[in-house]
């Protein structure tokens, strides 16, 4: 049952809180030097070890093993004395057993730090998620052998300063090498180190494009099917950009009445006001005077004799003031047939009344235009939809379209050709990317290079520069894909 246990002589077994102890020692009598081999009976020293086992019964076991350390008897041997070691039991500084640091291991790589730390508590062998990732750092890297399909990409070693490259085998999706740098002649060096490469799978960037075209100029670039489509979806939004006046709907019929203007609430000031002039006029209605009156509301006269002649609560909310003269009041009619005639910059609209005589203050005429502005009923217009979301209709199916989000793009291609080009030749790019038609991709770049949308003109250039792996990415079956999962990783 226990095998790793069978050379040694266990003395004691007995069981502590939620742990099994076991106390042993070891049988044999003589011990090879592990730097000579020669075979030695003197024995130096004892001391114990403490080793971690795999559960056994749902509980933890702990061995409490004694060990010996022994005279080396070979006068040439650089070891002067040795400590035995157990095989299969015990390593040089272990603290736990092989069989329990392999299933520690099988942890932390299907389940990463915190999530098998977790699992570890609850199969009675608790370690921390730092153990478990010090165990998968001292795994030794598995051969890689001949890879004949690469795939290359940058990572961050400190974001926006350095970068390093990672290779990947596309074939094990396993990476295969990682260099310090990103650069074409490091790259360059790589590839001329193993001559079995076939094919480079990669992106957009020059710096892998110039270092496979060195270091193995036979080999079959292909471009990545996300990083052309992501180019394309650039420029795609920059053309929308570009007409953004073709997105805003026209404006709702004329004819349709304005909702009624609901009331203003009347705010305290007002509220008190009223209350003071039904209490004023109350008293007035009582008999008494207005001398009497002040003294029991504890009013100045004036403010008492101003209640006491308006008739209502109204004429005394600042109207007056309202209807003073001003030095803008010969100006009005000029200023409201202006207004009429869609002249509506408040400068402009002060240099003509300067011109015209006027002397008072720029912010007296910026108080009217802000009245007429207010009362100025515009017909109402939806508002326009965003240059980005345009895009991403134009990117998406038809047919996985909402039915409104297709009706708008329907309104906004009948307003301008450039659109209606550029998603004619979206969607045939689109086909051609998802059924890997490269074939096809000389007539595409003809009709972009043909079309109205500058933003296309200039992406079928950028495709020129990179026709071969372009071509490649858009007919063989090869992608960037597991190079772009192991960079998230990083």
């Amino acid at each position: 049952m226990f095998p790793h246990l069978a050379c040694l002589s266990a003395e004691r077994v007995f069981a502590t809180g939620t742990s099994v102890r076991v106390v042993a020692g070891i049988r044999t009598a003589q011990v090879a030097c592990s730097g000579c081999g020669v075979l030695s009976r003197r024995v130096h020293s004892r001391y114990q070890r403490r080793l971690g086992d795999a559960a056994a019964g749902g509980q933890e076991v702990l061995i409490h093993l004694q060990v010996r350390r022994f005279f080396c008897g070979n006068p040439g041997c650089a070891k002067t004395t040795f400590a035995e070691q157990v095989p299969g039991l015990t390593t040089r500084y272990g603290r736990r057993t092989p069989g329990l640091d392999q299933m520690l291991q099988a942890i932390a790589l299907a389940l990463g730090g915190r999530a098998g730390s977790r699992l570890t508590g609850r199969l009675a062998c608790a370690v921390s998620r730092s153990t478990l990732l010090r165990l998968i750092r001292a795994m030794p890297d598995p051969p890689t052998g001949q890879v004949k399909i690469v795939g290359v990409d940058d990572f961050a070693l400190r974001r926006g300063h350095v970068y390093g490259t990672v290779l990947i085998d596309i074939q094990t999706r396993r990476p295969v090498d990682m260099l310090p740098e990103r650069s074409a002649d490091s790259f360059r060096s790589w590839l001329e180190a193993r001559p079995g490469v076939e094919v480079i799978c990669r992106d957009r960037g020059g710096c892998y494009a110039e270092g496979a075209a060195l270091g193995a100029p036979a080999v079959v670039q292909v471009a990545d099917r996300w990083h052309l489509w992501h180019n394309l979806a650039g420029a795609v939004e920059r053309a929308v950009a570009r007409h953004r006046s073709c997105l805003q709907d026209d404006p709702a019929e004329p004819g349709t009445p304005d909702p009624p203007a609901e009331p203003a609430a009347e705010g305290p000031l007002g509220l008190r006001t009223r209350a003071r002039h039904d209490e004023i006029h109350a008293a007035l209605g009582r008999g008494l005077t207005q001398a009497e009156i002040s003294r029991a509301l504890q009013l100045d006269r004036k403010t008492v004799r101003r209640y006491a002649a308006a008739a209502t609560p109204g004429e005394l909310s600042g109207g007056a003031q309202a209807t003073r003269a001003s030095l803008l009041d010969p100006h009005l009619p000029y200023l409201n047939a202006r207004w009429e005639e869609g002249c509506r910059s408040t400068g402009r609209l002060h240099q003509e009344i300067r011109a015209r005589g006027y002397r008072g203050s720029l912010r007296t005429l910026r108080r009217h235009t802000a009245q007429l502005r207010q009362a100025t009923t515009c017909p109402a217009r939806p508002p326009a939809p965003a240059p980005k979301k345009v895009a991403t209709w134009i990117l998406t199916p038809p047919g996985n379209l909402a039915d409104a989000d297709r009706a708008a793009m329907a309104r906004i291609t009948a307003r301008c050709p450039e659109l209606t080009a550029t998603c004619v030749l979206v969607r045939d790019f689109a086909g051609m990317l998802c059924r890997r038609r490269g074939r096809h991709l000389e007539a595409w770049a003809a009709s972009a290079e043909a079309s109205p949308v500058s933003e296309l003109r200039g992406f079928a250039a950028g495709l020129r520069k990179d026709w071969a792996a372009v071509t490649a990415g858009l007919t063989l079956p090869y992608s960037s894909g597991p190079v772009e999962g192991h960079v998230n990783r990083f």
